[in-house]
């Protein structure tokens, strides 16, 4: 007898999960929008940017992959050689992913197109006006890079604190940057 009391509670319990479910349900149809909101061309070009990005790191990293020493290589290289591309592979992959930290995500933020050209526009002007931070930037993370070979354990949290931090202080020159440029 107690069993079925149980058994019946439960079932109404049920019954009123299913009403409150489909109430929200029907709620929530009525919020969306009638027509599909199709891609503005921004978005489409910000697609074909991360696939790009995709491919590129796909074959930086495959190629310092490829120069790794025991890997067999369908050719004979001098050991000087395969040291040598192997870390020229390396420094265009940290170039690489420097220059993401910028442009990118600003891209994929801003809807506005006046917004963009002023996003690729300060990222350029940032390269044009600042190789030299660039190197430098490029030079500590490699520096950071080496320093992981010899002490990995010790240098992965310094490695990615240092990341950041440089994130940070590249993005806090460009705007203090902009607002001289806005001051005068």
């Amino acid at each position: 007898m107690e069993l079925e009391q149980r058994i019946e509670e439960l079932e109404r319990e049920v019954k009123t999960l299913k009403e409150e479910i489909q109430k929200t349900l029907v709620e929530i149809e009525k919020n969306l929008p009638s027509k599909v909101n199709t891609p503005q061309r921004w978005e489409k070009r910000a697609w074909l940017l991360a696939l790009l990005n995709i491919i590129l790191a796909i074959v930086l990293f495959t190629n310092i992959y490829l120069y790794l020493p025991g890997s067999q290589l369908p050719f004979a290289l001098a050991p000087a050689l395969e040291t040598w591309l192997r870390a020229g592979w390396v420094a265009l992959a940290f170039i690489w992913l420097l220059l993401q930290m910028y442009p990118l995500v600003l891209l994929l933020e801003q809807d506005d197109p006046t917004w963009q050209r002023m996003t690729w526009r300060n990222a350029i002007t940032f390269m044009r006006a600042r190789p030299v931070w660039l190197l430098f930037i490029t030079v500590i993370v490699l520096g950071v890079a080496v320093l992981n070979t010899v002490m990995p354990a010790a240098w992965l949290f310094v490695a990615l604190v240092l990341l950041i931090g440089v994130g940070v202080w590249i993005v806090l020159a460009i705007v203090e940057l902009l607002r001289r440029r806005v001051r005068a």
